[in-house]
């Protein structure tokens, strides 16, 4: 900020609400706040924008390793253009001394509490989150950029366009980042001391050892967890036994631990994400992504929507069962009882060649028929089968009387003389 002419008012940095930031942004509330400092709504009622506001607390902004952590954060989202992220509008010191972010504000609920209010989080859905997720960690991992502090509560879910669960990442406050030239940035953490969420570090992480972007594929892979069973893998009453369970112990089986059923693709990639070792995990952001999309394929095809058109080979399998039928009237044969060998039912020869399946809107391939969800009232699939099968006899019985007529009076072929 410029320096001004005159005086500048001391700010309570721990209450700015209703003062005036950047000249015409006035703080309307405070949306959250934490020890190092605190996040404010602001607005410019001329045009009508708002933006949310990080500030550091005073006593933070004179400890000289937080400030190099909130700097950090403000230039590892500036170096990052994936819109999945928050992005950064302002970052500076105010002449009063407040160090501030001025960010994008997003509208929406954190993951965490999504999850905590027992919304249904079904594994298409979860899908559709991680994918977004893993696209920006994709992005960040690539340029050296490692989040370190992947949770429930740093992933925001939001509207866009009239689509639901449109993910934001926050909170790059701890990310390890790489220089622009490849260098790494000076450490700001002390030998040994763990920072991050017990719940959701990587073993690596819990050791304090060097990490890459495996570790938030970890992270990633809790979240993951914690989203298909509604709990965390490892959890206790202390921060240390929580990270010796991430260094020692094996993670439950997902299917072993939530009430509700998880597909089984679906819980080994999640294992797959929890191994200890980083080299048996994903080796990067896009092939978590693959196993999940892959995934994602088979569910969405098994609730496809199927029409009740009869496609080629039903039409053949209906011709056949009347034939067969026509045949033992023709000789005489008992009728069949109910669950022989040979009492194969209209409805299920049909089921044997279901139509191949149509995704999407029902009614929304041409030439597909009359759809199930649009039938007329009172017309049933099986009567439908029953009629063309009785079409199908009386077409057979008609082509055999016109054949036994032609041979009765058909003329005996002229005789040839000698």
């Amino acid at each position: 900020m410029p320096e001004r002419n005159s005086p500048a008012p001391q700010v309570d940095q721990d209450d700015l609400v209703g003062t005036t930031l950047f000249g015409d942004y006035i703080i309307k509330k405070k949306l959250g706040e934490g020890g190092m400092g605190a996040v404010y709504l602001a607005e410019n009622p001329a045009i009508g924008q708002r933006i949310a506001v990080k500030v550091l607390h005073g006593h933070a902004a004179r400890n000289e390793e937080l400030v190099k952590r909130f700097n950090r954060e403000a230039q590892a989202i500036a170096r990052l253009s994936h819109p999945n992220i928050i992005r950064v509008f302002i970052f500076g010191r105010t002449p009063e001394g407040m160090l501030y972010l001025a960010m994008e504000f997003v509208e929406g609920q954190q993951l965490r509490d999504v999850m905590e209010a027992g919304t249904k989080m079904d594994e298409l859905r979860a899908i559709g989150i991680m994918r977004q997720v893993l696209h920006t960690l994709s992005e960040a991992h690539e340029i050296g950029i490692v989040h370190r502090d992947l949770k429930p509560d740093n992933i925001m879910l939001t509207k866009f366009r009239g689509a639901d669960d449109y993910v934001k990442v926050l909170d790059f406050g701890i990310a390890k980042v790489k220089e622009p030239d490849g260098k790494q940035q000076q450490k700001l953490t002390q030998a040994g001391v763990v920072y991050g969420t017990p719940e959701y570090l990587s073993p690596e992480q819990a050791q304090a050892k060097d990490l890459d972007g495996r570790s938030d594929l970890y992270s990633l892979g809790v979240i993951l967890y914690e989203m298909m069973t509604g709990d965390v893998p490892f959890k206790s009453n202390t921060a240390v036994a929580v990270l010796a369970s991430h260094v020692y112990d094996a993670p439950k089986p997902p299917s072993k631990v939530g009430k509700r059923p998880v597909h089984p693709k679906m819980e080994r990639i999640i294992l797959k994400a929890l191994e200890k070792d980083p080299k048996n995990r994903y080796a990067n952001a896009m092939e978590f992504l693959s196993d999940l999309e892959t995934l994602e394929g088979e569910l969405s095809s098994e609730t496809a929507v199927r029409t009740t058109v009869l496609d080629p080979r039903q039409l053949a399998l209906v011709l056949d069962v009347a034939r067969t039928n026509a045949a033992r009237r023709g000789a005489g044969a008992p009728s069949a009882t109910p669950g022989s060998a040979s009492s194969t039912s209209m409805p299920s020869m049909a089921k044997r060649n279901t139509p191949p399946a149509i995704s999407g809107s029902v009614g929304a391939v041409k030439g597909a028929g009359t759809p199930l969800a649009e039938q007329p009232p009172g017309v049933n699939p099986t009567v439908l089968y029953i009629i063309v099968a009785g079409l199908a006899v009386l077409s057979l019985l008609l082509l055999g009387l016109v054949w036994v007529l032609y041979q009765k009076s058909g003329t005996p072929p002229p005789v040839g003389t000698p």
